[in-house]
């Protein structure tokens, strides 16, 4: 345990962990790092959540912190099976820890916790007794928020989701700092969006040089490794291949609108299974699932659904069609996007003779948006007329989310969607 202890703890070294780039979300955490309340951050594997950990880790490091005192255990690894079943073990690995290190140890990091039964009673019992001045927590579903969680740990947590890169961050990372930049270098930027719409914005594949075959691979183990632990495994579904075959039917028809009974169909099931595996899937944060506005909440329980990709790299990658299925993608994109802005209550409205791909709400108010690839005189129309979908509700913006393409539609503007999301 003592060498494995010291392989996931390098910084008791002293050295700080390097090449790591900052995420927006570390603004956040980092004005609540002084509270001694639990701090969990769920998200889709491989979103950074492990990042941000090492990225804390140094700002400790930075705030005078003895590296000693800071304990970071990865709980997805084979090496901690037996704490699996046993919650109560991991006192005895922070016993051996600070044994090695001759200090107590203060900030514990715990990575992956879903794997541990029961592990919520750790977690109060150490911040009831004040064992540690602050624990860190990653999980892949969100499950780790529901429950007993909740109602063990009310009022004693702050819970944060981790996604892939927005826009915003990937745009920062490729050299586009600023306006201007979009602006001089318009034509390099639309060739890497491309790459950016066809392998996604998860760290790994937007900071790796790496060839297109190995993205495309790595994409693929992401998928799997999602899909099974976080699905199959923690889920315990018995038909593994209908699973499978329901994700690859919703990801290969995102932004396309369904009913539950259609969907059995189409999968050969049952109404109440899809429902069910389209929620295990939800809580992985590999998908997410929107429904038809209403006004009546009676009447959204039986509406319309449409479900969202959390990363068009991810949905390329395991077999979809990524040239003519351009104009989904950037709707794919502009729903991410919307998640990432801070729009909350996002739906689509769909009714005879019209549909707005996207209402959100936004500081307290409602806004609207069209997605079209690109804009041609037969759309138009189209476009223009799925904002009036929404009868006396008060719209505080229209907009048109194009590919590349500005211009004004009946006082409504079609803005780019990197201008839109993008450096302002």
């Amino acid at each position: 345990m003592e060498a494995r202890l010291l392989r996931l703890n390098r910084h008791w070294e002293g050295q700080k962990y390097l090449s790591l780039h900052e995420r927006d979300l570390l603004g956040n955490l980092r004005k609540k790092k002084d509270l001694p309340h639990i701090q969990v951050l769920t998200g889709v594997r491989r979103s950074g959540k492990s990042t941000i950990f090492r990225l804390m880790i140094n700002d400790l490091m930075d705030a005078g912190t003895n590296p000693g005192e800071i304990l970071l255990l990865n709980m997805d690894e084979h090496f901690f099976t037996s704490l699996w079943t046993n919650a109560a073990g991991l006192y005895q690995v922070v016993e051996t820890a600070e044994k090695l290190t001759a200090v107590k140890v203060k900030y514990l990091f715990l990575d992956e916790i879903q794997q541990v039964k029961d592990w919520e009673l750790f977690a109060k019992g150490a911040y009831d007794t004040q064992r540690f001045n602050k624990i860190y927590i990653t999980g892949s579903n969100s499950d780790l928020l529901q429950n007993r969680f909740a109602t063990l740990l009310s009022g004693r947590y702050f819970a944060n989701t981790v996604r892939p890169l927005s826009l915003k961050e990937w745009m920062l990372l490729h050299g586009f700092p600023d306006r201007y930049s979009t602006v001089a270098r318009r034509p390099e930027l639309l060739r890497l969006l491309d790459s950016f719409m066809k392998y996604g914005s998860f760290p790994e594949i937007a900071l790796e040089l790496s060839e297109d075959e190995i993205k495309t691979e790595l994409l693929n183990s992401y998928y799997e490794s999602v899909v099974l632990k976080d699905c199959i495994v923690y889920n315990q579904v018995r038909d593994s291949s209908l699973f499978y075959r329901l994700l690859h039917f919703l990801l290969s028809n995102a932004g396309a609108p369904f009913y539950y009974t259609s969907l059995a169909k189409a999968v050969g099931s049952n109404e109440n299974t899809v429902r069910n595996y389209l929620e295990y899937a939800r809580r992985s944060y590999i998908i997410s699932d929107v429904t038809n506005f209403s006004f009546s909440l009676k009447e959204e329980t039986r509406s319309q659904h449409k479900v969202y990709g959390v990363d068009t790299g991810l949905m390329n990658a395991v077999g979809f069609q990524f040239i003519r299925r351009g104009g989904m993608l950037l709707e794919n994109v502009v729903y991410n996007e919307l998640v990432n802005n801070g729009y909350s209550e996002i739906a689509f409205a769909w009714q005879q003779g019209g549909e707005c791909d996207f209402i959100a709400k936004r500081e307290g108010e409602y806004h609207a948006f069209q997605v079209c690839h690109e804009l041609t005189p037969l759309n138009q129309a189209r476009e223009t007329t799925g904002f009036n979908l929404f009868g006396k509700l008060s719209l505080a913006s229209k907009t048109i989310l194009t590919y590349n393409q500005e211009d004004t539609l009946d006082s409504i503007p079609a803005v780019p969607f990197w201008q839109f999301f993008g450096i302002e």
